[in-house]
């Protein structure tokens, strides 16, 4: 049971509209309309704790947890500083139907006038100048996406894990300790003694925010009459006072630390993808001396669900295309229990259970919490996460211990903190407090390569000779020469990708430094340098990779229908193609099903699959970016499958133009027919310990099979034989029935709180534009094991 507080806070959450707030774009610009001479970094700094120290703030009556990202409920800041793109999609934020925004009163017209004073001098501003005309083209055309041009680093993950032992002043006071130790100041000296200065600025600035906090429920306990609220409004000013600046001293004031510290992290550059790390167990000392006190854990749970709905009422704006390829506004934040500890023994531990159960009670579409799975695992709490998946809710994800800390240890973490992962991004392992992660360098699409190889490097969309000429495919005689054109046109391609990507990343370094960040992973302060400049020893980029099974289904195709049974020549497929089989249904319907199909545990079609992605991984990480840093791959899509299959024409594998391709690594919709266990054989064929960065993979289940403790059974089966037998990485689970959704889209209020997972993240239903919900419905629907 919930109580009636927490119920309140979640009506008003899910209820709230969000609104754009001006506030931080009215501060931001206010504070850069003064002239300054201060080098970049202090500059950087001052501006952050101008916003801290001037914003709006508010207590919502009903939370017990202090501070929120806009001047108002579900508000929504901008970044004028950043985005450039607001110069484009402004007029249409409040029109668009994903992600559809809304505007106060007057407050349009006044955005405009901001934007207007930023145009030419946005961060997004210096990166498109970056770019090569060709290089523009290519994202225009869908063969690349750009990332991580309008904001700075997306990603941290704090080591919560000491900071809740120490608080900000132990920080601040290693910062003072490192600038009273230059002996002899010189310019690499003079650069680290800016940075420490910053970083000391920001944590004060933070501590002065929570101070803020402070004194305003002071102010509102002293006009209040309740007494049961009065004593919470005190307790809110007593722990604003301790925390962040110092150490905690039970669950509460540690669930206000971590929340002060990612909202600044927000705050600061807009970035989402922000870790909570492994929340069961740096807050479990804290559960169980508050237990120990005579803290009941009913106050402890409301603590848990108020503390996710922070999480929940958080939001980004992003560009028309973005908030069509990121539907329902995701920022995957990972909260993680379960998994192995240091040692190697099962962390999970009552905590654990009670955020399961919690969520038993009370679903949110963010956090993505996210359970660690292995060997050894409790089984009661396994079993209770799986029972809590298939209560339809979309949360927990799961995630394979094995896998990620074998990926880890390849990129050279040691096997103690290796064990310490957790998620930073969609389904991207790093280890928090030690690593600088950017898990957008953008998403890559083959399919649109493989397009324009067998148009021998011309688009047919556009008519232009964007890749090298690589042959007329209609006098191929051979698989491998289809295959040997495409690693051609690919590699031409992948490092016209890496090599726009260094030229942003390094930008990163100069303009946009995460100071909050950097205050909390270790190296930065050592080294006195911010994340951006190679603070941190660990460092990796992400290339996300998209529609694997339309190249696997197309070379299947092409092996059976063209080389094999000659059914028809390749000259004829190219002209079926060009025509999206105009009037040549059966020859499409042919090309579907006399050739086998990733996804069913087929060797001869799942080869492909492989040698797909390991050309991606062979060509991506023998590269390094800007940072020095290594490149990892990530087979995901998020919704770009519906984005960027609106730029690719018909394909061999009998799609047609302009729909969507498959989602993440999962077969192509409707392509699998052998149930979720042939699914899960045929991923491991692509061999899940390649993508260093994960494989993405959404599974439906009827309802109806997985009732009873026989269905709790069919999901275990399908989990771990993917995880123990073929090394699997992810698997995320939606339990929901077609006829559920289709009245949810005739009547979208009924079903308004329906969350479903979309792509590593969920979102309720009724909130996604409807090619995404029709997406979402032609999944596959698994019915039988």
């Amino acid at each position: 049971m919930i109580s009636e507080r927490i119920v309140r806070l979640s009506e008003k959450v899910r209820d709230t509209p969000v609104t754009i707030c001006l506030d931080r774009a009215r501060l931001i610009t206010d504070f850069y309309s003064q002239p300054s001479m201060e080098p970049f970094m202090i500059r950087r700094a001052k501006s952050f704790a101008y916003v801290l120290d001037n914003k709006k703030i508010f207590i919502d009556e009903d939370s017990v947890l202090a501070g929120h990202l806009a001047s108002r409920l579900h508000g929504t800041p901008l970044y004028p500083d950043m985005t450039a793109w607001l110069r484009d999609d402004l007029e249409e934020l409040d029109t668009r139907e994903s992600d559809n925004l809304k505007f106060m009163p007057g407050e349009k017209e006044e955005l405009r006038k901001i934007v207007k004073k930023w145009e030419g001098r946005a961060f997004g501003d210096l990166t498109a100048a970056l770019a090569d005309p060709d290089m523009d083209e290519m994202v225009n055309l869908g063969i690349f996406t750009k990332g991580v041009s309008n904001k700075s680093t997306m990603n941290h993950a704090p080591f919560y894990d000491e900071l809740v032992t120490k608080g900000y002043r132990f920080y601040i006071d290693q910062c003072k300790a490192n600038i009273a130790g230059i002996e002899k100041m010189n310019i690499e000296q003079m650069e680290k003694r800016y940075t420490w200065e910053a970083m000391i600025i920001v944590m004060e600035a933070i501590i002065r925010f929570a101070h803020r906090y402070a004194k305003l429920a002071e102010v509102m306990a002293a006009d209040c009459t309740d007494a049961e609220r009065k004593t919470q409004l005190l307790t809110i000013a007593e722990n604003c006072r301790v925390v962040p600046e110092n150490a905690p001293k039970n669950f509460h004031q540690a669930a206000q630390l971590v929340w002060f510290t990612h909202l600044a992290l927000q705050m600061e550059y807009n970035s989402n993808d922000n870790c909570l790390g492994r929340f069961d167990q740096y807050m479990y000392p804290f559960y169980k001396q508050d237990l120990a006190d005579g803290v009941e854990e009913a106050f402890i749970a409301d603590l848990v669900h108020e503390f996710k709905l922070k999480i929940a009422e958080l939001w980004e704006v992003r560009t028309t295309r973005e908030s069509i390829a990121y539907p329902g506004c995701p920022l995957w934040i990972h909260m993680m229990i379960g998994g192995v500890l240091p040692d190697g023994s099962d962390g999970c531990n009552d905590l654990t259970r009670l955020i399961l159960h919690c969520m038993e009670d009370l679903q949110t579409k963010e956090p993505c919490v996210s359970f660690r799975y292995h060997d050894g695992v409790d089984e009661e709490t396994f079993r209770l996460a799986l029972a809590v998946a298939r209560k339809g809710g979309s949360h927990p994800a799961f995630f394979n211990d094995s896998t990620n800390i074998s990926h880890l240890l390849s990129l050279g973490h040691s096997l103690e903190d290796a064990r310490n992962w957790g998620i930073c991004g969609c389904i991207e392992p790093s280890v928090p407090g030690i690593t600088d992660f950017q898990s957008n360098a953008g998403y890559f699409n083959p399919s649109k390569v493989f397009e324009i190889m067998l148009n021998n490097g011309v688009d047919p969309i556009s008519g232009k000779q964007i890749g090298p000429k690589t042959g007329d495919v209609r006098t191929f005689t051979s698989v491998k020469q289809i295959m040997d054109a495409y690693e051609i046109q690919q590699d031409f391609f992948m490092n016209k990708f890496v090599e726009l990507f260094d030229r942003i990343v390094s930008c990163h370094a100069w303009t946009a430094p995460t100071i909050t960040g950097s205050c909390f992973t270790h190296g930065c302060i050592e080294k006195g340098t911010v994340l951006q400049r190679r603070g941190a020893e660990h460092r990796y980029s992400a290339v996300a990779i998209t529609g694997i099974a339309n190249i696997a289904d197309s070379l299947a195709a092409i092996e059976e229908c063209v080389f094999n049974k000659q059914y028809l020549s390749m000259g004829e497929l190219m002209d079926l193609l060009e025509t999206d089989f105009e009037g040549k249904e059966n020859l499409r319907q042919l090309l579907i099903n006399k050739a086998p199909k990733y996804g069913n545990d087929i060797e001869e079609v799942d080869c492909y699959a492989h040698w797909l992605s390991k050309l991606c991984n062979d060509q991506i990480t023998k590269h390094t970016d800007g940072r020095d840093a290594k490149y990892t791959m990530v087979i995901s899509t998020q919704s770009y499958n519906v984005v960027l299959g609106q730029l690719i024409g018909a394909l061999p594998d009998g799609r047609k133009a302009y729909t969507a391709l498959a989602d993440n690594a999962s077969p192509m919709i409707g392509m699998d027919v052998n149930g979720p266990t042939a699914v899960v054989k045929s991923l491991g064929r692509i061999d899940p310990l390649l993508a260093q960065s994960g494989v993405l993979v959404n599974q439906r289940f009827d309802p109806a099979i997985v009732k009873g403790e026989k269905g709790l059974e069919i999901i275990e089966t399908v989990v771990k034989t993917y995880f123990d037998d073929q090394h699997g990485q992810h698997i995320q689970l939606n339990v929901v029935d077609d006829e559920t959704l289709l009245a949810a889209q005739k009547d979208p209020q009924k079903y308004r709180n329906i969350l479903v997972r979309v792509a590593g993240y969920s979102a309720y239903f009724v909130d996604l534009e409807k090619d995404i919900q029709d997406n979402i419905i032609a999944r596959t629907l698994q019915k039988s094991l």
